[in-house]
């Protein structure tokens, strides 16, 4: 149990529709007793369907964008005049490091000017340390306040292109860190493994969970065509091109079938003439973000869940979708690829079909493989409802993430 803890969280842009594990996180933390600020750079974008939980969270946010000129130029007199050897040593520290490019430092440095703001809006507060989700900008605000405070942060570390295409000072803030907790095992050897072993007692790992109460299965209701759903950014990394052209492999094959992507993202236009390409318009419908209670209501509607991730061309990828994790607790059969660390959910032929990566003639013989075999769904949707209850429950990991980081406040 949590005792008269104070953290701050640093997190880039909240809330999100893809960072609802952020939104346990912090609401069993506060559960706990832990008083928690949120410090955000960014409000979601206008129009950003949020849940309801996500609407009560976002009460009390303190955004540092859009800023008022006057109050940033003011925090950063107020610690280059009262504290300047901390300011300059920190400012100097970040832009001598190595950067990849001339437009990486210049990043570097506007996130120095939000770390100031966010030390000069944070000086009267208690509080213990400061933790920063996700390892790009975050980090570099958590990094520069909790220095300028004489605060430790902490970072949590997730799958996306700040550590895996073009890492910005991706040691520094990871050497710099009180403790770091990766998500899966596979980000933890990676980062070991291009950081430093000598980082290796401050990382731990541990998997996001759900809040099992939020995902009650309902018996499979006979609705006519079979529903496959997906759900995700419409990015490369989620191999929504090889999805729905795993739809048109299926129809020829005679498979009466219909496909709901659920998501928005850069990669919808192009998704969009795909479809028309493929004259899929009656088969593939791409319903664009949704609040997450309507996506819990989808996968009560599926057939089948299906998210064949590959690893994009910039060497992007993800780690384990939290939508793999919710698919699997509503007891859907789950079909998605061995990139990253998803073979540390989803067990080939044991809760799931697991195929490799890029193999569209396997995602297309593992989908019609589970249209054809209602054994087989039901055994699966058990066995990977079974999983998520034993090792992805949202309290116990969430105590395991919290006794890793701040061992003397919790059991």
């Amino acid at each position: 149990m949590a005792k008269k803890l104070g953290l701050v969280y640093i997190i880039g842009t909240y809330p999100g529709l893809t960072t609802t594990f952020i939104d346990r996180e912090i609401r069993t933390l506060r559960h706990w007793g832990v008083d928690l600020q949120i410090v955000a750079i960014r409000r979601p974008p206008l129009g950003t369907p949020l849940s309801e939980d996500q609407q009560e969270l976002q009460q009390g946010v303190i955004y540092l964008l859009p800023v008022v000129c006057s109050s940033l130029v003011l925090s950063q007199l107020y610690f280059a005049l009262l504290y300047p050897r901390r300011f300059f040593k920190v400012l100097a520290y970040l832009l001598t490091r190595p950067h990849p490019d001339p437009q990486a430092r210049l990043m570097t440095l506007l996130h120095f000017g939000q770390g100031v703001y966010t030390a000069y809006l944070l000086r009267k507060r208690r509080f213990q340390e400061l933790h920063a989700h996700f390892v790009d900008r975050a980090a570099t605000v958590a990094l520069v306040a909790g220095r300028l405070l004489g605060k430790p942060y902490s970072l949590s570390v997730h799958a996306g292109p700040d550590i895996f295409v073009d890492p910005i000072l991706l040691r520094e803030k990871i050497v710099e860190a009180r403790h770091v907790a990766a998500c899966t095992l596979y980000n933890k050897v990676y980062l070991e493994t291009i950081v430093g072993q000598d980082i290796n007692d401050k990382v731990s790992h541990v998997h996001h969970g759900l809040d099992l109460t939020k995902y009650i299965p309902s018996p499979p209701t006979p609705n006519g065509r079979p529903l496959i759903l997906s759900v995700g950014q419409l990015t490369e990394r989620k191999g929504f091109v090889r999805l729905i052209e795993a739809c048109r492999d299926l129809r020829v094959r005679g498979y009466d079938l219909t496909c709901h992507i659920v998501g928005h993202g850069p990669q919808r236009q192009d998704l969009e003439d795909l479809i028309t390409q493929l004259s899929l318009q009656d088969t593939v419908i791409l319903c664009g973000a949704l609040p997450h209670e309507e996506v819990i209501e989808k996968y009560r509607q599926a057939t089948i869940f299906v998210l064949p991730c590959v690893k994009s061309r910039d060497g992007n990828m993800d780690g384990i979708p939290n939508v793999l994790a919710e698919a699997m607790a509503m007891r859907l059969p789950v079909v998605s690829t061995d990139v990253s660390a998803i073979p540390e959910l989803v067990a080939h032929r044991v809760n799931g079909l697991l195929i490799p990566s890029r193999d569209d003639t396997a995602l297309v013989t593992a989908i019609a493989c589970l249209l054809n075999d209602d054994l087989l769904r039901e055994q699966l949707g058990r066995n990977g409802r079974r999983t998520v209850v034993e090792s992805f429950d949202a309290e116990r990991n969430i105590r395991q993430f919290a006794g890793a980081l701040w061992p003397e406040w919790f059991d």
